[in-house]
Formats: C-alpha cells, structure tokens, sequence
C-alpha cells in the first residue's frame, strides 16, 4: 500500500514539475470552492454546502470530458464528419513531452526493477534476475519517460526457441525452468521465433485522474515495443510467435492492441488459470501495419530513439 502511494506521489509530483503554473491554479480553485460554500452555508445551511460541493463535481467533471475529448487525435476527413468547434485539439508546438530509448542505461533498468517490485508483489519478482536478463539481453527492455526522465511504465520482453516454448505451454515447464535454462541472450535472442511478452506495466493506473493519458501511454508503448521487434530483430519465413498472459482487464486491452488474441490457459505455476495470448506466425508486414497505426497517433508526442545492433557477450549489458 505505501509502496503505489509512493508511486502515486512521484507521479503527480513529476506532474508539477512540468506544469508548476498548476500549483497555483489548484491553490486559487480551492480557495475560491472554500469560500462559496462558507457564503453557500450562510444563505442556505447545510443545502447550500451540498450544492455548492455537486456544482464543483459537476464542473470537474464536464472540465475533464472536455480536457480529454482536445487530447483525443480528431479521425481524417475522409473517414468521418469533423469534431464540434472547440474540441479540435490545436497544436501548432512540438508536443513530445515523452522519450523511448532502446536499450536503456543499465542506471534506468535499475530504476524500472525498483518500480516494478514496488507494484507487485515482492515473492513475485526476482531482482538478481531481472537484471541478469537485462545484461544478457538490454534490448528487450522498453521503458517509457518523460521529459524529465521519470520513468512511467515500461514493456520488457524474451527471447525462446519454439520447442523450450512449447513445453512450457504444455505445463512441462514453469517459467522459471524457461528463463535458467532456454532464455536467449543477444545476439542470438534477435533470432529467436518465440517473443514473450513478459510485463507491460504503466504506472499511471495508479491515478484515476489520468484515464486519457495513460491510453495514450499505453499506445506508445505498443508502438515502440512493436517498432523495437521491427528494428532489431530477424523474422524466419514463417514467421515468429507472440505471447503473453492476460493479469488483469488493463493488460489484456493492451495485448488486443497488438493482435494477440486468448488461446489457452496457464495450467500451474503462479499465473495458473490465467489467459495465455498469442498470435503465431506473425510476419513483418503485421508489425509493420500495428506500427503504422501507432505511429500516426502519437510520434508528435514521443522520442523515439532505437539504436543500432552492437554484437555483445551474454551477460555483458552494452547500454550506457
């Protein structure tokens, strides 16, 4: 619990940093709320204070429809009728408050193990582990940052040959066995035909208030995990096959955004009974059709820095 409050806090105090004209904003909408309900109080009683509270709820609320309804891309004009005046978002500036840089510094996959073992729970993750993967393979690790380098969520991925695969879908393995015994380092991960999808987490869930900012988070993580995969990896002529598992409602939204559908359940181990995802012989024109989408909508908001392949020794990170 004081873990995500921790996180929570971060979050909006990243937020202030960015916007510090808010604070006293915020400061003069509080004021102003406190001394209508004292006038509301003096004229009407207790009636007064209620309707004072559901006037600012109200207010709130139609201010934060309106505010996501400028922050959604309006569609082309060919595909449907403009949006009303006054909620077409215009935006003359570079807006790329975001930064994704494949492979991140080995300081920032410290920095996003810190985080993930704050959000889950502590006998759920290894630490050692985690970061033993990250120096076999940085390339895997998609972390998404703002402008000020805080991280807000990240997507990492491994690398498997089919048959160690299969014989975890089987129940033969537990995902344990897979990574100490079949987890590909680079550069032979950048070959493999299996790509598991193993965390997507955007730490913005933590905030109710940010429900339009974190799809589009959630959207650019697709598209740099997809343009990732596009940039450094081989596709066989069958091509590869993706997997992962569904947690909860939030993640499975985002592997329906690149194409995997249900197929199986996890039958042992700590993810026993949850949904396996997947999408098999994926080729390069379908990532490159999920990209396109993505890209569209949100390279004006993000950084995208994919750095080139370097030939490294497994267990020897090359991010600085």
């Amino acid at each position: 619990m004081w873990e995500k409050l921790q996180h929570s806090l971060e979050i909006r105090l990243a937020q202030m940093r960015a916007h510090p004209e808010v604070i006293l904003l915020t400061a003069f909408a509080y004021t102003g709320l406190l001394l209508t309900m004292k006038e509301a109080e003096r004229q009407l009683g207790t009636f007064g204070i209620l309707l004072a509270v559901a006037i600012a709820a109200i207010t709130a609320y139609f201010t934060a429809r309106l505010r996501g309804a400028r922050d959604i891309d309006p569609p082309e004009a060919s595909d449907a009728e403009p949006l009303p005046f006054g909620l077409l978002p215009v935006r003359t500036e570079d807006d790329r408050r975001y930064l994704v840089r494949v492979p991140p510094s080995k300081a920032v996959a410290y920095e996003v193990i810190r985080k993930a073992q704050g959000v889950f729970q502590r006998d759920t993750t290894d630490p050692e582990e985690d970061m033993r993967a990250f120096f076999f393979d940085p390339y895997r690790l998609i972390c998404l940052q703002d402008a000020g380098g805080h991280i807000l969520g990240f997507v990492d991925y491994y690398a498997f040959e089919r048959n160690h695969f299969k014989l975890f879908l089987q129940g033969d393995y537990t995902f344990d066995n897979l990574l100490t015994g079949a987890l590909l380092a680079h550069p032979q991960a950048r070959k493999a035909k299996v790509v598991y999808l193993a965390t997507i987490l955007n730490l913005s869930f933590l905030l109710d208030s940010m429900r339009v900012e974190r799809r589009r988070q959630n959207g650019i993580l697709v598209w740099a995990t997809v343009s990732a995969i596009l940039e450094h990896h081989t596709f066989p002529a069958d091509g590869i096959d993706i997997y992962s598992i569904g947690w909860d409602r939030s993640g499975t939204a985002i592997l329906r955004m690149f194409g995997l559908l249900p197929v199986s359940r996890v039958t042992r181990g700590q993810a026993e009974g949850k949904w396996i995802y997947s999408k098999r012989g994926v080729r390069r024109t379908d990532l490159e059709a999920i990209r396109a989408r993505y890209q569209k909508r949100y390279e004006r908001w993000c950084e995208l820095d994919l750095r080139p392949l370097s030939a490294i020794e497994p267990g020897v990170a090359n991010a600085g």
